[in-house]
């Protein structure tokens, strides 16, 4: 129990949003839910999207994205009554 509650801290502490001016660089982790259920998240450096993570609801992919960085588009779908996900890399 008491590994368990270490380990739960220091997650917290490494997970709390604090601002290091002393580095030279600024890295962000986002993870957001859209309106229509997507849940998309996004890896920062200097400011601009390295990597984009889209889990996808359905097996409908969306008809407009913004282009900025990698995406990787996870969908699951269902064909032919098997479970599928389908995984799609999207460059600029």
């Amino acid at each position: 129990m008491r590994y368990l509650f270490i380990l739960l801290m220091i997650t917290v502490i490494l997970a709390a949003p604090v601002t290091a001016f002393a580095a030279g660089f600024n890295m962000n982790i986002n993870i957001s839910r859209l309106e229509d259920g997507t849940t998309c998240g996004e890896l920062w450096f200097n400011n601009k999207v390295l990597w984009r993570l889209q889990v996808l609801t359905d097996g409908a992919r969306p008809v407009t994205s913004s282009k900025s960085g990698n995406t990787t588009l996870i969908t699951p779908d269902i064909v032919n009554g098997l479970f599928l996900i389908k995984i799609n890399n999207e460059t600029e």
